[in-house]
């Protein structure tokens, strides 16, 4: 397979698992929100979604091997799981 398809594989596959998170945790915040048991985001929750955001869309703008394509993307994904698991745990506290 090409390194360039190779690389559209990669990404596709990252946005879906991404996208696949960010709608688990915002229905788990959802959820947790209705139940009274979630306090107000801290300052820098928006921040962090938004650099993994950018993490996410910068193999779609720049080209890399697909090692350090798949090093980014996993990257992005696990930042994304890993705010909103903070998010979310702040409230069990």
């Amino acid at each position: 397979m090409e390194e360039t398809k190779l690389d559209l594989c990669i990404c596709a596959f990252a946005l879906l698992v991404y996208l696949g998170i960010g709608a688990w945790g915002g229905l788990c915040i959802r959820k947790a929100k209705r139940m009274g048991k979630l306090p107000p985001a801290d300052k820098k929750f928006l921040p962090a979604l938004l650099a993994s955001a950018g993490l996410l869309a910068l193999p779609f703008l720049i080209y890399f091997k697909p090692f350090v394509t798949a090093v980014l993307e996993g990257c992005a994904v696990l930042g994304l799981y890993i705010t909103l698991r903070e998010r979310l745990g702040r409230g069990t506290d």
